[in-house]
């Protein structure tokens, strides 16, 4: 008698996760492309980015994102010119190859979704910068910086997304930030993206 009923409880704990996936929306496939600015808070740089995303569902709240995105600096948060002659190179950059899990925190009815992700980044890049000689601080002629990246840091993201006219296309808006080197948050993304369906439900 126990043997059966050892042979029930297995049966029943081997076919549960078949049951409860059965029960979910099958993996859908999403290819967003989007644009917006970004913050060097280590260099107080302000630039823009280009994102590419592809987004593999793999529940009802989570999903799998692999993200190309490219970023480069355009001008100065403050004026930091150590002299008057002294010309303004202070620039920074990089391409950003990041994988995310992301978890929908909040599903409306209406479609609107928010969401969290987060994940490994490696950043192929580089920054260039001046400041005043701090081994002679009476020279009045500025040290030039140049530091180049090969680096994997931490990216975390707040994304809020809602439908559009068209059921294929989606709409959304996401806040990011990358750390890396004991320094967190290095650069702080604010991207709009348009995402569209590429996949089955």
């Amino acid at each position: 008698m126990q043997t059966k009923h050892l042979f029930l409880l297995l049966f029943l704990l081997a076919f549960a996760p078949i049951v409860c996936f059965a029960q979910e929306e099958k993996p859908k496939l999403q290819y967003s492309i989007g644009g917006g600015a970004t913050i060097d808070g280590n260099n107080l740089l302000w630039g823009l980015n280009m994102s590419n995303e592809l987004n593999y569902r793999l529940g009802k709240r989570t999903s799998l994102n692999a993200g190309l995105s490219f970023y480069q600096s355009l001008g100065n948060l403050e004026n930091r010119a150590v002299n008057g002659l002294a010309e303004n190179i202070d620039q920074s950059s990089g391409i950003f190859i990041t994988p995310t899990l992301r978890y929908d925190i909040l599903q409306r009815d209406s479609g609107f979704k928010l969401s969290f992700g987060a994940g490994p980044s490696l950043q192929l890049g580089g920054e260039a910068f001046r400041a005043t000689n701090i081994f002679n601080t009476a020279d009045p002629m500025p040290m030039t910086f140049v530091n180049k990246y090969q680096r994997i840091g931490l990216l975390l993201e707040l994304e809020a997304e809602w439908k559009t006219k068209n059921p294929n296309v989606r709409n959304a808006l996401a806040l990011s930030a990358f750390g890396a080197d004991y320094y967190f948050p290095w650069f702080i993304n604010a991207t709009y993206k348009v995402r569209f369906n590429v996949g089955k439900k």
